[in-house]
This record gives C-alpha cells, structure tokens and sequence, in this order.
C-alpha cells in the first residue's frame, strides 16, 4: 500500500473513531419539554396571572362597557333622541380610548414579565444541564429542537426535568 493511501485510510479511520467517541459523550435535551413538565413554570403562570388579575379584570370590565354600549345603540337607536345617540357615542368613545391607553402597556408589561420569569427558568434549566452533564460525564449538549434527530438514548430531558423540580 501507498503512504498516501495509508495516510488516507489512517485519516478516514481517524475520524469515524472520533466520531464514535464523541457521539458517546453527546446527549440532547429538549428545552420546551423539560419546562413544561417543571413545577417552577406552573409556579410562574400562576404569580404572574396573580400579579396582573386586577389590572386584567379592568381591561375586561372596559371591553363588556364597549360591547354593551355597542349593542344597546344597535338595539336602541331607533327610539333615541340625537341626544341620546350622541351621549351613548361620546360615552363608546372614551371607554375605547381608556381601554387604548390601558390595554397596550398592560400587554407590554405582561411581556415584558413572562421574559423576566422564562428566563430565570432557563437559567435554571441550563444549570440543571450543567449538573447532569457532570454527572454523566458529557463533553457536549444538544437542543434537540435544533436537531433532525437523534437517538432516543440520548435525550436526558427527563433527568434534566427531575434536577430542575428539585431545585428553588
């Protein structure tokens, strides 16, 4: 055989034992799954539907005004003074503005704060990765919602999962 053949069968018999070897020190995780399946997201649903109730009954309660105002002129109009249709406008009128100038910066804030709170949760997914890795000696962690595929037997979602409820 050729030194450049044995060089190249040396090269290509190289590389698949790398890959061999690296392929048992890869693992994936799906990030989604593993939290939606942690307490600590229910956790953060529930403050933040806590944190934002009053302020979402009031957009709720401005939306019933509009939408009952809207139908008894529909209803009513035929019987009403100009006066009264032009009262019942005016009145539609500033309760869609009050819900404009309250309904956006709500849905900003809302948000803004379910980023704050799903970010804390990937910070604690990424260390719940980190500590599994060590464990199971891992040079490399996927996101398997990057990934066309991969072997079942490398997903560690759930043991991810099972780290992350045990921390708070």
């Amino acid at each position: 055989m050729t030194t450049t053949k044995k060089t190249l069968l040396g090269l290509v018999a190289g590389i698949f034992f790398s890959a061999s070897v690296f392929a048992e020190t890869m693992a994936v995780v799906n990030m989604q799954l593993v939290a939606s399946k942690i307490p600590q997201t229910a956790a953060m649903q529930q403050a933040l539907t806590q944190e934002f109730s009053a302020a979402t009954e009031e957009i709720q309660k401005l939306e019933s005004d509009i939408k009952f105002n809207m139908e008894k002129f529909q209803r009513e109009s035929m019987t009403m003074s100009e006066e009264q249709k032009d009262a019942l406008r005016t009145q539609v009128e500033e309760l869609q503005k009050k819900y404009q100038s309250l309904a956006q910066p709500l849905e900003q804030d809302i948000r803004r704060r379910q980023t704050e709170e799903r970010n804390k949760i990937f910070a604690l997914i990424q260390q719940a990765i980190s500590a599994v890795a060590a464990e199971e000696k891992l040079d490399v962690v996927l996101n398997a919602q990057s990934l066309a595929f991969a072997k079942p037997e490398l997903d560690i979602s759930e043991k991810v999962a099972a780290k992350v409820s045990k921390l708070n």
